[in-house]
């Protein structure tokens, strides 16, 4: 079951095209599209899929909530307490701490680089894209801060 949010141009663009390669691949795969918040429900649901379970969705971060291991929740193996799909790995967990305990950056980097490849063998989810979204803004607005999400404070109009 593939959930996806009709409200979400993102989120639902991903999973027609997830669902059109299940399917090309030969599975049996259903897509559930309803609205945002109905996915958001669902997807907290850890019951087999005729129990209202499901086993794909898609959703999107903006960069800084990816940056270092401190903050990228996707990554945590850390079964009931992980994110959802409720992944347990004890091995990245362990790469985890150590990065929390690293003396240097440099240290930091190799279990950032060990993280990464062992994410690319426990796959805990898989990107799908990068994507920026433009911003325009008339020039009598100033104090723009430029960020991967919009602030409305700080913002004048002349």
């Amino acid at each position: 079951m593939v959930l996806s949010a009709t409200d979400q141009p993102i989120v639902h663009s991903q999973g027609l095209v997830t669902l059109e390669l299940l399917k090309k691949a030969g599975l049996n795969a259903e897509l559930a599209a309803n609205d945002w918040g109905t996915l958001i429900s669902r997807r907290a649901v850890k019951a087999p899929i005729d129990k209202g379970g499901w086993s794909i969705f898609h959703t999107w971060l903006v960069g800084p909530d990816m940056a270092n291991p401190a903050i990228n929740y996707p990554l945590r193996g850390v079964g009931e307490k992980s994110w959802f799909g409720w992944p347990t790995d004890p091995e990245m967990e362990k790469l985890r701490d150590a990065w929390f305990d690293a003396p240097d950056a440099a240290a930091q980097k190799k279990l950032v680089d060990a993280m990464q490849k062992h994410a690319w063998e426990s796959v805990p989810f898989i990107p799908t894209a990068q994507f920026i979204i433009p911003t325009a803004y008339r020039t009598n607005i100033s104090g723009i801060l430029i960020s991967p999400i919009a602030f409305l404070w700080n913002v004048e109009k002349k």
